[in-house]
C-alpha cells in the first residue's frame, strides 16, 4: 500500500523534458507572432497619421476659402510616433500661399516603418516611400 502511494506521488507533475518542449513551442509561437503584431501596430499608427494629415488638409482648405490663401506657418497636434512639418509658398515671401505640403516623418517606435514619410499637398496628391502606403 505504501509503495503504491509513493508511486502515485512521484507520477504527478511535469518532467524537465516536458517543460523544455513546452518552452520551445512557446518560443516558436512568439517568434512568429511578434513580427506580425509589430506590423499590425505600425499599420494602425500609419492609418491614424493619415487621418490627421487629411483632417489638417481640410482645415487648411477652409482657411484658403475664408482668406484666399494658406498661412505661412502651421502648428500640428503632438505625436509620439510622427514628426509633422508644413511648407507653404507663403513662407518664401508671399503674403498668402497658394500651395502647401504636409509631411509626417516617422520617429521613435514607428521609425522602422517601411512607408517612411507620408506627404500630402493642396491638390490632395499623396506620396510615400512605397505606393501601397496610402
Amino acid at each position: 500500500m505504501t509503495t503504491k502511494v509513493l508511486k502515485l506521488a512521484r507520477e504527478q507533475g511535469f518532467t524537465l523534458v516536458e517543460l523544455m518542449i513546452a518552452i520551445a513551442i512557446l518560443g516558436v509561437l512568439y517568434s512568429v507572432a511578434l513580427p506580425n503584431y509589430t506590423s499590425y501596430i505600425q499599420h494602425s499608427r500609419r492609418a491614424d497619421v493619415q487621418q490627421v494629415l487629411l483632417q489638417q488638409t481640410a482645415v487648411l482648405e477652409r482657411q484658403y476659402t475664408r482668406v484666399g490663401g494658406y498661412p505661412k506657418t502651421y502648428t500640428f497636434p503632438a505625436s509620439d510616433y510622427y514628426a509633422f512639418s508644413y511648407q507653404s509658398d507663403a513662407s518664401q515671401g508671399g503674403s498668402d500661399g497658394s500651395e502647401f505640403s504636409l509631411k509626417a516623418t516617422p520617429k521613435g517606435a514607428q521609425s522602422s516603418d517601411k512607408c517612411g514619410a507620408l506627404v500630402v499637398n493642396q491638390s490632395g496628391i499623396k506620396s510615400a516611400a512605397t505606393e501601397k502606403c496610402w
